[in-house]
């Protein structure tokens, strides 16, 4: 079992994220990029190398990518071009992970670009998700949508598509504030958890929110999950001893 934390949860600049996550002993960091993409690293002349650079002198690995701003350019979108363009960034990351040694990219699905239960049997929306599915099994990675949608939705999405290359990024904290059972989603999904966030309810540590972490490591048990635990957890006053409590809490208790 590897802990991570997304770049974002450390008060420190994107290239000092790296050495702050390993000195507080973590295996990974998800690097992410927002609405203004382009201005990323991954996007620059040289910058997969830069990134590579950081995490290894650093130490650490880069277990996934969270391109957040995909929620401006989702599949439903209703201009062609900015739906193109969010496919066409899924797959430019797609082929861009292996390089960084990631082979996971969340695909998120909130704010205006939320699924809706229409959306799931849409073909523009399967269309797109296709698309950008077929780069990702080319290249070994994996898209792992992020949504607000139940475990059963999630899964007849997974259905629609039919492609290995689709599962769930599984978020406890999101589920359980959305009155989903958390546990019993983890052991209905099954391997199609490709990976998890940490996070507890009502912006809380890890254990101090309403999520049932004994029997959601339980279930992740029960189903073999064996990937990361990234955290996406809020910093309160103190962001770095914020970061190694969650990080503790995991390791001593999955």
């Amino acid at each position: 079992m590897k802990v991570g934390i997304r770049d974002g949860m450390l008060p420190v600049s994107f290239e000092e994220s790296f050495q702050q996550a390993k000195d507080i002993g973590f295996d990974g960091i998800e690097v992410c990029m927002g609405t203004n993409y382009r201005e990323h690293p991954l996007w620059q002349e040289g910058g997969i190398d830069k990134v590579n650079n950081l995490a290894e002198t650093a130490g650490i690995e880069v277990p996934s990518l969270s391109p957040g701003g995909f929620t401006a350019f989702s599949f439903m979108h209703p201009t062609d071009s900015t739906r193109s363009e969010g496919i066409a960034k899924l797959q430019y990351l797609a082929e861009t992970g292996p390089q960084l040694g990631a082979k996971v990219i969340l695909v998120p699905f909130f704010g205006g670009g939320q699924i809706q239960d229409d959306h799931i049997n849409a073909p523009r929306f399967i269309d797109g998700l296709k698309a950008a599915a077929e780069t990702a099994e080319k290249y070994g990675v994996s898209l792992a949508i992020e949504s607000t949608l139940s475990a059963e939705q999630h899964q007849q999405i997974i259905d629609n598509v039919g492609s290995s290359a689709v599962g769930v990024y599984y978020d406890m904290g999101n589920a359980t504030g959305l009155g989903y059972d958390s546990p019993s989603e983890i052991r209905n999904l099954g391997s199609a958890i490709t990976q998890m966030h940490i996070k507890d309810t009502g912006g809380n540590h890890a254990g101090e929110g309403d999520v049932d972490f004994p029997a959601v490591f339980d279930a992740a048990h029960a189903v073999g999950y064996d990937s990361w635990f990234v955290l996406e957890t809020p910093g309160k006053d103190d962001p770095v001893a914020s970061a190694a409590q969650n990080l503790n809490f995991v390791r001593n208790n999955f």
